[in-house]
């Protein structure tokens, strides 16, 4: 599985969201960190609902921060919550964005009257496939498969035109542990080839289908 088979299931995101109403939205800026969880436990645990913008969520501080994805709106964040002790992960904007909460039992409360577990878990299991395909290219597969994972879902990705707001180094380095100079010589072999077109450091368009092996 890799990231361009992952499709998220807009339809129950959407109707979940449908059945909470925006009473409190809060902009988020560019750089600024959302919490799921904080460590003080007096206060509610939430969820959050990505209304506009797109984010990149992580776990771990400092030199143990690992960044899980990008989170693009509509969303629904901070579904682990739901679990007795929850998870403690923390999601950057990337852009401006719109995001509104509810407490968690709250959230509850509405998804039982509505019947709406069955969306959940089609949201959950999205993520969770999400999370097994990061693990994947993390490092049991080579650089050069990691590498072409991550170039079919910049190509596949539209919502969020991931191909105008990065350049492929940097969004490589950003979402695995490779090197520099490992990622420019892998994607000069492809350019050489004419497998990829690539502009001032940013996909433009994957040419063909990209070589098995490296």
């Amino acid at each position: 599985m890799n990231f361009s088979q992952i499709e998220k299931p807009r339809d129950a995101v959407e109707k979940i969201l449908s059945c909470f109403p925006v009473s409190k939205p809060c902009l988020i800026e560019q750089g600024q960190t959302l919490p799921i969880k904080t460590r003080n436990e007096n206060q509610p645990r939430k969820i959050y609902f990505l209304l506009e913008g797109a984010m990149i969520s992580s776990v771990g501080e400092n030199e143990k921060k690992q960044n899980l994805g990008i989170v693009v709106s509509p969303s629904i964040i901070g579904l682990g919550q739901l679990a007795p002790a929850g998870a403690i992960a923390q999601y950057e904007a990337i852009a401006p964005c719109m995001v509104d909460s509810t407490n968690v039992d709250d959230f509850i409360k509405v998804i039982e009257e509505q019947h709406l577990w069955p969306d959940v878990i089609k949201v959950m299991l999205t993520i969770m496939n999400s999370l097994a395909a990061r693990t994947t290219t993390s490092g049991l597969q080579s650089a050069y498969e990691i590498i072409k994972s991550n170039l079919l879902y910049m190509e596949s990705e539209t919502t969020y035109m991931l191909k105008e707001r990065y350049t492929v180094v940097k969004y490589m380095q950003t979402f695995s542990r490779l090197s520099r100079s490992i990622i420019l010589k892998i994607l000069s072999e492809l350019k050489a080839g004419g497998f990829i077109e690539m502009n001032n450091g940013k996909l433009i368009r994957i040419n063909r289908n990209l070589p098995e092996k490296f």
